[in-house]
This record gives structure tokens, sequence and C-alpha cells, in this order.
């Protein structure tokens, strides 16, 4: 049998609940946004003792229940105990995280009407109130989508939490509609050790932003993992390093001064990859300009490719008509290449092939005389990174876009 109250504890100041044979009480962890430096919100985290003081790990008490309808009954209970005791101390506007069992609230279609009674009770704001929902746990996405737009018209946000595991799924992300995405602290910890798995996380909060959703970082324990996720373009991070749990929200900012130098090594590391970026491609320019001034001299693809070719970071060379079609063989370069694989060989044959898509070939083409160089994308031809050279020249009475590619593969 479940016996739960909630009440003052001894000091007055916090509230605690009984469950079983245990005490209760709430931890607050500050999710901070980059951009103001400050805690935007706190995630509501569940605490336990026993009668003799022993803590339990929440695992442990949350492995507890032994059915659904209990599983629903310790879920209340916890998101009772954090509305009530964040409700007493907050004075500004932030964000309440708390955690909502998805798949025991389906399992056990309870009335809708206990989080509206929880705020009413509390006096907390709806919009104030953030219900995270595990993304790996979801099986009834369409029941749950009811209870997502129940909690938008309540005034509530909602959150995802954990993605980038297990399941994870965008098209859950697209029906779902979540106000806020929180990744799964894996790929914070995979990012901050490969640079291939910043660029893919990179990539997935861009993503996540085009859906609409703003995202936390989670899990950021350490100084190079919040230098990556501000990389990355995350708009909150939360993390031991910039503030551990605690029963109090905190009365000033702590890791302001943190997130400064930050920023500001940010900017200094752009300033120093745009300056050496640009020298190595005022470098090639130099040699692409050389190369496309011998082959409107002699129009001999492999002549004039030898002045880029010098440098082993150039690959190949192609030209293209008008429309974009190619019109010889691809050359490759004659220095020494990691071996292509033969999975790729399909791709390898591009005489025939039209590149009017790229940006390479039709920003040429509206900027004629003009070099172009692309943003690093992966190459068909042998699946590594690299960036296009290319610039619309005129040769006879045709137009053509003489193109080369640089190596550009980055450091994994």
């Amino acid at each position: 049998m479940l016996h739960s109250v909630i009440n003052r504890s001894q000091n007055d100041a916090d509230y605690t609940a009984r469950y079983l044979e245990y005490w209760l009480s709430s931890h607050f962890q500050p999710v901070y946004s980059v951009a103001l430096r400050r805690p935007i919100g706190y995630e509501g985290l569940i605490r336990a003792k026993s009668q003799t003081g022993a803590s339990i790990a929440p695992v442990e008490l949350l492995s507890m229940p032994r059915n659904s309808q209990q599983k629903l009954a310790l879920d209340q209970l916890c998101r009772t105990l954090h509305v009530q005791n964040f409700a007493s101390q907050s004075v500004n506007n932030e964000w309440l995280f708390v955690n909502l069992n998805a798949q025991t609230l389906i399992s056990e279609h309870p009335q809708t009407g206990f989080t509206h009674q929880l705020l009413e009770t509390s006096g907390l704001s709806p919009h104030r109130l953030v219900i995270e929902i595990l993304e790996n746990e979801i099986h009834d996405a369409e029941r749950l989508k009811r209870y997502i737009d129940y909690f938008h018209q309540l005034g509530c946000l909602v959150a995802i939490d954990d993605f980038g595991t297990g399941h994870s799924n965008f098209d859950r992300i697209w029906r779902l509609e979540p106000d806020i995405v929180k990744l799964d602290r894996n790929l914070i910890r995979a990012a901050a050790q490969s640079q291939r798995a910043a660029s893919v996380l990179s990539g997935m909060i861009s993503l996540l932003h085009q859906t609409g959703s703003l995202v936390v970082v989670e899990g950021v324990e350490t100084e190079q993992e919040a230098t990556t996720a501000i990389a990355a373009n995350a708009d909150m991070i939360q993390g031991y390093y910039l503030g551990r749990p605690g029963p109090s929200l905190l009365t000033e900012s702590t890791a302001c001064d943190k997130i400064d130098r930050l920023l500001l090594r940010q900017t200094d590391l752009r300033t120093q990859r745009s300056q050496g970026q640009a020298e190595k491609i005022r470098h090639f320019k130099t040699l692409f300009q050389r190369t496309l001034t011998d082959f409107i001299s002699h129009q001999n693809l492999s002549n004039s490719s030898a002045h880029i070719f010098s440098d082993p970071r150039a690959v190949r060379c192609f030209l293209l008509d008008e429309s974009g079609h190619q019109t010889h063989s691809t050359l490759n370069a004659f220095h020494p290449r990691p071996q292509v694989e033969l999975r790729f060989a399909p791709l390898l044959c591009g005489d025939k092939g039209n590149w009017s898509h790229r940006p390479y070939h039709y920003l040429a083409i509206e900027q004629p005389g003009v070099t172009i160089v692309s943003e690093p994308y992966l190459s068909v031809a042998e699946s590594r990174m690299c960036i296009t050279l290319s610039q619309a020249i005129k040769v006879g009475n045709n137009v053509k876009v003489y193109c080369c590619d640089l190596d550009w593969q980055q450091a994994s």
C-alpha cells in the first residue's frame, strides 16, 4: 500500500513527501541560456532518504512501484513535490522542468486535470512549467500527441528528453512538435572528443532548430564539452560544469563568468580558423588562376591542371558546360591518394554527369570571372569531405566552368 503526504519540512522552507518508508525532497539543477549567461530554468530532481537518513539512488526509488498504477502515483507525487518547492522559492520568470512518465500516463489513461489542479494549488503559471518526456519510451505516439496538445492548450511547454539515443527519430519530433529538445549526454561526450562527432552534433542542432525546437545540451561536465556545445549552437546547457543540483534555486549567476570566457574563446577560435582558412584559400586561388590562364591559352586540361596539382590537397579537375554537363573525363591528381573503396565504384565515372544542381556550378554561372569557393561537402567521387574551386570562363564562343576539388577531410 502506497502512502504519501506533502508537508513542510522542519525548517519550514521546503516541502517533503512520505513514500513507503522514505522521505522525498526536491533538488534543482540550473539550465543555462548561453546567450543570457544565466539560469533560465531548473530541472526538478527527486532525492530520497530512509528513516535513518541514508540516501538511496533515484533509479532505485523509481523501480519500487510494482505496477503502472503505482508508477503513475509516484510520478505525480514527484511532480507535485517539485512544483510546490519551486513555486515557494522562485521570484523570477524561470522555467521548471519536470519529468513525466509518458508510457505510464498512456497505459493508465488518467483523467486530464491533474496538472491544471497542481498549477492552481501552487500558484505557478502554466507558461513556466516544462513537461519533459523521454523520447525513447514512446509507443503510442498518437495518444501521446493528444496529451501534448492538452499541455500546450493548458499553456505549458513540452520538452523531449534524451533525444539521440535508442530509437530516436526526427519523425517523432515533427509529429509531436515539442518546444524544447534535450539531447542525450552521450552526444556531447562524443562530440568533445571527435571533430566528426562535433559536426554531426552541430548538424543535429541545426535540424532541430528548423523543426521549431529550442535545444538543451545535457550532461555538460567539462570545459571542453561546454565549448563544444556552444560551438554547435546549443541554446541552453545543463550539467555539473555550470551547476550541480541543490535544494535551493541560485540567488546569483555563478557561471556567468565561465560562459563569458567560453564565448570569448569561441570568438578567438573562429578568428584563428578564419584567418587560417583564408590563408589556405588565397594560396589555392593563386594556383587556380595560373591553371585557368594556362587552360584558356592552350585548352589542355591535363597540362593546365599541373599548376594546382602541385599542391597535394588538390585531387581532381573537371570541366562543365553552361548547362552543367561534364564535357571531359575527370582528371585525377598524379600524387599519392588514399585508395578509393570499391563500394563507391558506381559513383566514380563522372564524365556524363550533370552537376547543374551544385553551387559550384550555378554560382559560377551567375558570377562569371569570379572564383567560387564552395562550403565543405561530401564528395560522391570517394566519400571524403572536399571543397570545390570553380570559375566560369569563356573558351572560344562557349562558356565553361573549370572546377577543382580540394581534399578537406576533417580529423576524426
